[in-house]
């Protein structure tokens, strides 16, 4: 888990309290990644559309794409309680 988490909190007994609810709720978090997942994996499929070069505002759309992505990463990497 990282340490965003619990930067809010003040004590450590706050902190293991805060720790120990969210690793409770681990099942959800992972509910929550493997919907992330799908969302990614559309995203894929819209995007080795050939078609979707022919816009002349290809570049835009691969750029909000990307941020999209970035996104997606972050807010998975928040949720994984179990880090290496």
């Amino acid at each position: 888990m990282i340490s965003a988490w619990t930067k809010h909190l003040k004590t450590e007994d706050e902190k293991t309290r805060f720790k120990n609810e969210v690793l409770g709720s681990k099942r959800v978090l992972q509910r929550l990644q493997d919907l992330l997942k799908e969302v990614e994996d559309s995203a894929d499929s819209i995007e080795n559309d050939p078609t979707k070069y022919d816009s002349p505002g290809w570049a835009y759309r691969q750029a909000d794409r990307n941020g999209f992505r970035r996104a997606l990463k972050a807010v998975n990497k928040l949720i994984t309680v179990d880090h290496d």
